[in-house]
């Protein structure tokens, strides 16, 4: 079913007229062609055009029976609706999209589900019969008006318990077909408005429900529909929040196992409201400014609390944690934004969520550290920079950059976190392994990114941007140190960071992960390694036994550090003599990394001759080479002593 986009307007009271004229001159013609005929029999004349005449008078009378009906069925769909709807001076006339069948189909849709499939029958045979039809839902969602016409004439009373009723007959489709029916209405709320009865059922969606199972009820139907920013939060909020942020200390739980087994959906009712802000950040964030309305004078820091508070008590609070960090996602934009690149919207929001998420720690719900993972991936130049202790050392986190502070290139955050902030929120997600190795790499290629960016920078002038880019990545790997102690102890530090080098390092030499991103992923591990060796000599032996003890080879953090700002220094372009052979990758065309000095080494020794002694003579043509270029020399020693700088960390702990 297809709209033509065209209007029409009708009075359905004029259409009962003309069904009723119609209905007398049908009766009228047959009157006239039976006397006719009598007449003409009289004088034994036969006239077969005296079928034609009753075929017309029947037909007219099938007639009556149709406009009789769309008469009903206009004067329904108008359901007293916006009077803005109908045209200028037509009183009692109802303006419609010009697809009458459609809605005659919809109105036989509506009957059939609400006066007999889910009135009138039970158990597997109505779970059959609801499923043998849903075809017919489906095709709904392709003409938004017809459906928003079948939603309009489907019984309230059906409309709002759907959910409980396809559970309740033990339906194996039942997630299938509810998802019809939610993606048939999501498409009629999406549509402007053009059927004026449906204006009631958009208005009855986001009101209070009178409890809390109806409320359930139609937050299942809405959280497949995708529906618009504001349908999602008024009806969240009308259904749950507000009365959540007015009192948030009462039992939420609104849905039966049947139910919550059949569709996957939560039982907690504030769950399921989060559920439907998910998804859409406009909704999210328009929900965390008005929830509660006048009478709640909570800020949206204290609102986004009140989940936390709750999510750690309630019985239902794993439910309630997966939801709102999923919800958070969306409001902080971290999968439809750019890092570095978000807007100032979707920025305040993530600056509440970071300081509101961090005053928890590694405290934070469980369910939600994955959902803290993702949001830092995507703003991974606010949480660098906010490692950086070199200037406005005692800054508040704040929209403002700090005073006295210097912008980087390629470095663009849309907010200024305070160094104990952004440790603070990194602890929310320390000991998540697939989680923080996400956000790892997710800092990695921007390291590896801007690095090469600044050194092709400093090539043309006199600058050193490379030089501050260093000291800043220096500061958050000492940062981020300190935050993965604090939450795992110094033991199980050490080991996780055994961990990721190993795996990296394995990635590289097995040729299982593109050679951009390992170099990436071994530069940044390489730097937060190094920061164990700082810390203490035992330190640095136990993460160099852990990993010879899976790599069987020293873990030369030393040597690595120098090589990895050699090649970011020669990838960016920095001026230096010409690569010797040997040292040119047949990969890139340029420098050859230290992992690939490696991966020849032990690829050429054959004969008895050791790899570690194939790799030193590789690496004293290295070493040669860099030597003899004493600028770009003198530049990969002090990057490299500001990348494995502790002085954040200590800092950080003296601001304890």
């Amino acid at each position: 079913m297809t709209g033509s986009g065209e209007f029409c307007g009708i009075d359905p009271d004029r259409m009962r007229d003309l069904a009723t004229s119609l209905r007398g001159a049908a009766d009228r013609l047959t009157e006239i062609g039976e006397d006719l005929g009598k007449k003409l029999q009289q004088y034994g004349v036969h006239a077969p055009e005296l079928r034609e005449i009753a075929d017309i008078a029947d037909w007219g009378r099938r007639q009556v029976s149709m406009l009789h009906g769309r008469a009903e069925l206009i004067q329904a769909l108008d359901g007293g609706g916006d009077p803005a709807l109908k045209p200028d001076g037509g009183q009692g006339l109802v303006r419609l999209p010009d697809d009458l069948e459609a809605f005659e189909t919809a109105q036989a849709l509506a009957r059939m589900y609400g006066s007999d499939i889910l009135a009138n029958h039970g158990g597997e045979l109505q779970a059959a019969l609801i499923h043998d039809h849903i075809g017919k839902i489906e095709d709904l969602a392709d003409n938004p008006q017809a459906a928003a016409a079948f939603f309009a004439l489907l019984p309230a009373t059906v409309r709002d318990s759907l959910p409980n009723l396809i559970a309740s007959t033990g339906s194996k489709t039942a997630k299938q077909d509810l998802a019809a029916f939610g993606k048939a209405l999501g498409a009629a709320l999406r549509a402007p408005t053009l059927v004026p009865a449906f204006a009631k059922v958009r208005s009855d969606l986001t009101r209070p429900a009178g409890s809390k199972v109806a409320a359930w009820n139609r937050l299942a139907l809405l959280a497949g529909a995708n529906a618009p920013a504001g349908v999602r939060s008024a009806a969240a909020r009308a259904l749950v929040l507000d009365d959540f942020a007015k009192k948030p200390r009462q039992d939420w739980r609104a849905a039966s196992p049947t139910e919550t087994k059949a569709y996957g959906l939560p039982s907690d009712l504030v769950a399921l409201g989060l559920e439907v802000l998910a998804g859409d950040g406009k909704a999210v964030r328009d929900a965390f400014a008005s929830m509660g309305g006048k009478d709640v004078t909570l800020t949206r820091p204290e609102k986004m609390k009140l989940f936390l508070d709750y999510a750690r008590t309630a019985g239902t609070g794993d439910e309630v944690a997966d939801a709102f960090g999923r919800a958070m996602e969306s409001g902080t934009e971290a999968a439809t934004e750019q890092p570095g690149k978000h807007s100032r919207e979707a920025a305040a929001f993530a600056l509440d969520l970071m300081r509101t998420a961090g005053s928890f720690g590694s405290a934070l719900p469980t369910p939600a550290k994955d959902s803290m993972g993702v949001i830092a991936g995507s703003y991974v130049h606010e949480l660098v920079s906010g490692g950086r202790f070199d200037r406005a050392e005692n800054r508040a986190s704040g929209m403002e950059p700090p005073k006295h502070w210097e912008h980087f290139p390629g470095v663009t955050p849309s907010f200024y976190l305070s160094p104990d902030d952004t440790s603070a929120f990194l602890k929310t997600f320390v000991g998540e392994d697939e989680t923080a190795d996400t956000f790892s790499s997710a800092v990695a290629r921007f390291r590896h990114d801007t690095l090469i960016a600044a050194a092709g920078l400093d090539s043309k002038g006199k600058t050193d941007h490379f030089g501050d880019v260093s000291i800043m990545f220096g500061d958050f790997g000492s940062v981020a140190f300190k935050s993965t102690v604090d939450v795992l102890g110094e033991e199980d530090a050490v080991a996780d960071a055994a961990r990721n080098f190993t795996k990296n390092t394995a990635g590289f030499l097995l040729g299982t992960v593109p050679i951009a991103d390992a170099v990436a992923d071994l530069g940044w591990n390489v730097v937060q390694s190094y920061v164990f060796s700082s810390a203490s000599d035992g330190w640095a032996a136990s993460f160099e036994t852990q990993v010879e003890a899976v790599n069987k080879e020293q873990a030369d953090l030393t040597k690595r550090l120098k090589y990895d700002m050699a090649y970011l220094l020669h990838s960016g372009g920095y001026p230096a003599s010409e690569l010797p052979k040997e040292l040119v990758s047949p990969t890139t065309g340029g420098l050859k990394t230290y992992d690939e000095l490696v991966a020849e080494a032990k690829r050429e020794a054959t004969g008895g001759k050791k790899w570690e002694q194939i790799l030193e003579e590789k690496l004293n043509v290295y070493n040669d080479w860099m030597d003899s270029n004493d600028k770009i020399d003198k530049k990969i020693e002090l990057s490299s002593r500001a990348q494995s700088s502790d002085l954040a960390k200590n800092l950080l702990k003296s601001k304890a």
